[in-house]
């Protein structure tokens, strides 16, 4: 590897551990005193680094809160290639895997449910809670990714838009994440990301089939 690429490679190492830092130092204040009672002169004093590197990686203390999602889904979207996120990618059905997938992403966000749910009732934009969609490691790749595995497996209808499919299930995810936040709705995020995961697949329709046609059908 040219000394080049090896300096750009450590530069860019360098600047996702110093956002981790801030990152971590800023949630536990977040955790120990609360967001708005937590300043971020105290975020660099204890991150230790200058105010204008702060600025760099968080415009403001609220994107602090808006890296949650973006985090764990970058993760999970390497995990998918290594460690243990190989079981979803290699999951015998696709539709295990997208199950998996959702679970997985349900269970990651509950570990911040509190800051999550802050983010949501200071009336941040929803969608800001994950990357953007366009990116491979992005929600919506990596929903494509599997929507395009189960179509070569025949799991889903081959003439679909993979990329029109993973939008559906964000928009889906957004409005049940919104849900979950609220006290009003308590219900296990992952289960009913689950459930939609089955509602695209499965649909609403109630089948009708005869015992002779379902005798038939299985046997085709």
């Amino acid at each position: 590897m040219p000394a080049a690429q090896r300096n750009s490679n450590k530069r860019e190492l360098n600047k996702r551990l110093r956002k981790e830092n801030i990152y971590a130092v800023a949630v536990e204040l977040f955790r120990k005193q609360g967001f708005d009672e937590t300043r971020v002169e105290e975020i660099t004093q204890a991150a230790g680094v200058a105010k204008g590197t702060f600025f760099n990686y968080f415009p403001t203390k609220e994107d602090v809160l808006l890296y949650i999602g973006e985090r764990h889904i970058a993760r999970l979207g390497a995990a998918m290639a290594n460690g243990s996120g190989r079981r979803i990618s290699q999951s015998e059905s696709a539709v295990a895997a997208l199950k998996l997938f959702m679970r997985t992403l349900a269970d990651s966000l509950a570990e911040d449910k509190d800051l999550v749910r802050l983010a949501v009732e200071r009336a941040l934009k929803i969608s800001h809670l994950a990357p953007p969609g366009s990116g491979r490691l992005g929600f919506r790749g990596l929903v494509a990714i599997l929507i395009s595995r189960g179509q070569r497996t025949r799991e889903f209808h081959p003439d679909l838009d993979p990329d029109l499919v993973a939008q559906v299930l964000e928009g889906l995810y957004y409005q049940q994440l919104a849900l979950w936040c609220q006290s009003d709705f308590a219900f296990d995020l992952g289960e009913r990301l689950e459930q939609v995961v089955d509602l695209l697949v499965v649909g609403i329709g109630a089948r009708h089939d005869t015992p002779q046609v379902a005798t038939q059908r299985r046997a085709a």
